[in-house]
Formats: C-alpha cells, sequence, structure tokens
C-alpha cells in the first residue's frame, strides 16, 4: 500500500511540473513572434520568456521590464494577447479597422489590452471601456 501511494504521489508531482510554465530564450520563440516583438516593442527589454504546455499546444508569454506582456499561441507563433501596464499597444500591432474605429469613436483614449477571441477581437481602452470586434474587425458591441 505504501509502495502504491508513493507511486501515486510521485506520478500527480511529475505531470503538475510538467504542466508549469518553462523558462525558454527568446530565441525559442517560433520566428514570426520574435520579428513581432522586435517590430512592435523594439525598446523594450525582455524580463523572461515562457512557454507553457495547453494540451496539444504551446503559448509562449513574453514578460518585458516594464510590466508589458504578449503572448503567442505556439502553433503558429501569431500574437493572442497584449497587455500593456505602461503605455499603450503599439500602433502597428492594432488591425486597421480597430485602429479606425477607436480613433473615430474613442479619440482622447489608448487601447491598453488587445486580444483574439474564438469570435474576432477584444480591446480594452483606457478608461476601462472594452469593444469587441469580430474576425474582420467589424466593431460588434462596448462594455464598461
Amino acid at each position: 500500500m505504501k509502495r502504491f501511494l508513493f507511486t501515486l504521489i510521485f506520478a500527480a508531482a511529475a505531470v503538475a511540473v510538467s504542466a508549469a510554465p518553462q523558462k525558454v530564450a527568446f530565441d525559442k520563440l517560433p520566428r514570426n513572434s520574435q520579428e513581432f516583438v522586435q517590430k512592435n516593442f523594439p525598446n523594450e527589454t525582455v524580463k523572461a520568456v515562457e512557454m507553457d504546455r495547453d494540451s496539444s499546444w504551446d503559448k509562449y508569454t513574453v514578460y518585458f521590464n516594464s510590466g508589458n506582456r504578449i503572448s503567442f499561441s505556439g502553433g503558429s507563433g501569431d500574437w493572442a494577447e497584449i497587455v500593456m501596464e505602461s503605455g499603450q499597444v503599439p500602433y502597428g500591432a492594432i488591425p486597421s479597422k480597430l485602429k479606425s474605429y477607436v480613433g473615430s469613436k474613442y479619440s482622447n483614449q489608448k487601447i491598453v489590452m488587445l486580444k483574439t477571441t474564438a469570435d474576432g477581437y477584444d480591446a480594452k481602452l483606457s478608461n476601462g471601456t472594452v469593444l469587441s470586434f469580430d474576425k474582420d474587425g467589424d466593431f460588434v458591441k462596448a462594455a464598461k
């Protein structure tokens, strides 16, 4: 019985450790993820990069010294979420229709969070308003 319990505890610990995010080098990111960071965050200093194995695909998160972070889906390497603790989402990272809509309807607000969803995009503004857009970038709704 002791042997069975020991084996069970060891197996549970091994699963928990393998599921935890692992620190990886920046050059382990998919190439297009590296290029996205270099193009859109040229003045940021990378603090850490983590790889999180989430079921059948990997997710990478790049943490910057400023507190900002960006997550990428590991399969495609495309950005999944950009969170700005200081500043705003880089203009070049924002899809054009979202830029146009926010610029015309919320010209005094900055986008501080941008993420992809199953239906399109969510953008959080500096005043706390969350705007939802469909996959084509067309406005769907706003919530506070």
